[in-house]
């Protein structure tokens, strides 16, 4: 099996409206280092729900720690692939069409 297969498990279950999800995404496009509170800033969430949902996700094994912030786990194609899933399962929903 794949090592990123379990990763791409738990980021299909991810939902991508979700501040977890935002906060990934932000993570793995800027593909460097992140302190909380730039997070916090550059996305206008509390720093409380920027800390819980980075807990959340370095257990999940989709972030991790590192000396001088946070790092992504994700590559920035499985953060694309995964909104083209959830966009085309709501055109499938919406229209109709396969």
């Amino acid at each position: 099996m794949d090592e990123k297969e379990p990763l791409k498990k738990i980021l299909d279950s991810l939902g991508v409206r979700t501040s977890a999800f935002e906060i990934l995404c932000y993570l793995t496009f800027n593909q460097r280092e992140v302190k909380p509170a730039e997070i916090s800033e550059k996305l206008k969430m509390k720093s409380g729900t920027v800390r819980a949902r980075l807990s959340e996700l370095k257990e999940a094994g989709l972030v991790k720690v590192v000396s001088d912030g946070y790092i992504s786990n994700i590559q920035p194609y499985d953060v694309i692939m995964r909104i083209y899933e959830e966009i085309s399962k709501e055109i499938k929903e919406v229209t109709g069409i396969e």
